[in-house]
């Protein structure tokens, strides 16, 4: 018995703690702290004007919803309005998904000053006792209490939650004062995460701003003597590199073991990263006799020649990836004497590139560009000094930007142990 007791003790005592704080949290069920009640459904024809409207967009919104967030809106009749009423602190959950995963999220309405009404697909939960709304809105994303909820969802092709069912989910709850202590902290991480994301795409506006004035010749580098640089001469990039696609590798030398020769696919790049998991990572067990060509080296600049995302997904090579076999359908560039590889990089990688690919993709299926519409691309070639100083000033704004997205990553991470931690 003695042990059972120290069983229970631990199970309902969180890692993280405020040291004013002690004891045992408390199990409660959700239909012991809510009344639930599900939405409204109106005519087509009532959409688009009248009161706001929460719908399920609302609720997979990572911030909590309040009334300006809203896009939705629907004209509904006073007792409509009165029947569905969302205000403070009440909770929304999602009815329905199709996966198991996404049905029964919710999120929590702060607005204090303005009230809205809520649809067919949500679920309303109106507060019977007292709790701290964010606290609330917390718990209810942590891992335990999405596995209760999901557990509890009924469906086959299509997954469903109901009122009976939310209210037999057990959460683990504590008393109100430690509920506005744990919110008030979470949402200063929270605020910090949204001050750096806002950072980063600021950042990103700049680096845009700056690139179309530096490519349109608004801004010009002065020579160590302040003189002029040259003329820029506008030609199509195959004049300063060497292009070459990948080879295609036979089904049975393609493995997922990690033996071999790791290989570079498509599906590797994304936007200016080489990104790997055990998912798509792939190697190559046949003879690499005859194939140096097709061996990457660090600095080569890699590209997606089809895809969704073709034209966006380019990389430069990290000694991480040197020794890669290139794929066919991935084109290497290298840079000849007379460029600069990151200058080439960064208009690979900026929006004019991919307007290019999307005016000559002529495909009705999967998008595709050619190493020789790669080589067509036409772009203004200062002379080699000076793109050096326009490659150096754009990847140290490259810099600054995955700097502050190390630090978007590092503040999630600190954030998702706190969830575990402050938690039962």
């Amino acid at each position: 018995m003695e042990a059972v007791a120290n069983k229970k003790e631990v199970s309902l005592i969180p890692k993280l703690r405020f040291k004013e704080f002690e004891g045992e949290w408390n199990n409660l069920l959700l239909g012991e702290l809510f009344t639930f009640k599900n939405g409204l459904n109106s005519d087509k024809d009532k959409y688009g004007s009248g009161v706001k409207f929460i719908n399920v967009l609302d609720i997979i919104n990572e911030t909590p919803i309040t009334y300006d967030s809203i896009i939705g809106s629907v004209e509904v009749s006073e007792k409509e309005f009165k029947k569905n009423e969302v205000g403070y602190g009440d909770v929304l959950f999602q009815r329905s998904s199709e996966t198991r995963e996404e049905v029964g999220q919710a999120n929590i309405y702060i607005d204090k000053n303005q009230s809205a009404v809520f649809g067919g697909f949500v679920i309303r939960g109106k507060g019977k006792l007292d709790y701290d709304p964010l606290f609330m809105n917390y718990l209810l994303k942590t891992s335990p209490a999405r596995k209760e909820i999901t557990t509890k969802s009924g469906g086959s092709t299509r997954y469903n939650v109901g009122q009976d069912s939310l209210s037999s989910v057990l959460i683990k709850t504590t008393t109100l004062p430690e509920q506005q202590k744990i919110a008030s902290f979470l949402t200063a991480v929270d605020e910090k995460i949204q001050q750096l994301t806002r950072k980063k795409s600021l950042l990103a506006q700049y680096k845009k701003g700056v690139m179309q004035k530096l490519f349109a010749q608004e801004i010009r580098f002065k020579d160590y003597n302040g003189n002029n640089y040259p003329d820029w001469e506008e030609i199509g990039i195959g004049k300063h590199i060497e292009l070459i696609s990948g080879i295609a590798i036979k089904g049975p030398e393609m493995v997922d073991e990690k033996i071999g020769t790791p290989i570079l696919r498509g599906i590797n790049i994304t936007e200016g990263f080489v990104r790997h998991s055990v998912e798509i990572d792939k190697y190559f067990i046949g003879s690499i006799d005859k194939l140096d060509k097709y061996v990457l080296k660090t600095g080569d600049l890699v590209l997606g020649m089809d895809g969704s995302k073709v034209g966006k997904n380019c990389a430069i090579i990290s000694k991480r990836d040197e020794g890669s076999i290139l794929i066919q359908r991935v084109a290497r560039i290298r840079t000849k004497e007379t460029a600069s590889l990151e200058y080439i990089y960064q208009h690979i990688f900026s929006s004019r590139f991919h307007k290019y690919v999307d005016v000559v993709n002529t495909s009705s299926g999967i998008p595709h560009i050619s190493a020789k519409q790669i080589n067509e691309f036409m772009i203004p070639f200062p002379c080699l000094e000076e793109q050096q100083k326009i490659a150096t000033y754009l990847s140290s704004l490259d810099q600054k930007i995955e700097t502050v997205n190390h630090q978007i990553t590092h503040t999630q991470t600190f954030k998702k142990g706190l969830l575990q931690g402050m938690f039962v």
